[in-house]
């Protein structure tokens, strides 16, 4: 085993730099344009691969009231719901997505 260690390092011995000097020696071409597909963003973070499908919200307003065995007095009031009980997600190509 040390018979190999030795041997590998020796075999570098002969080179003057290694690969992550020479990738960062190599000067970039475009800056970093032609990395666009690649960068991360927040908008590529956001923009996901299943979209939410649109859940309506509903808006229902209770009428004043009186509730409970005493008949206690409840103002009236809106409240808000959605539609569907669970949120559903497009597959991929299903809902066409913004265009970049």
């Amino acid at each position: 085993m040390q018979a190999i260690y030795e041997t590998h390092f020796t075999g570098l011995a002969g080179e003057t730099e290694g690969p992550r000097q020479a990738a960062a020696s190599r000067p970039i071409e475009g800056g970093e344009a032609h990395l666009a597909g690649f960068i991360r963003s927040a908008f590529t973070e956001l923009d996901t691969l299943f979209p939410r499908l649109p859940n309506p919200t509903l808006v229902l307003y209770v009428f004043p009231h009186l509730a409970g065995p005493e008949g206690l007095p409840v103002p009236g009031y809106a409240t808000t719901f959605t539609l569907y009980e669970r949120t559903y997600y497009a597959l991929p190509g299903e809902v066409p997505g913004p265009e970049r």
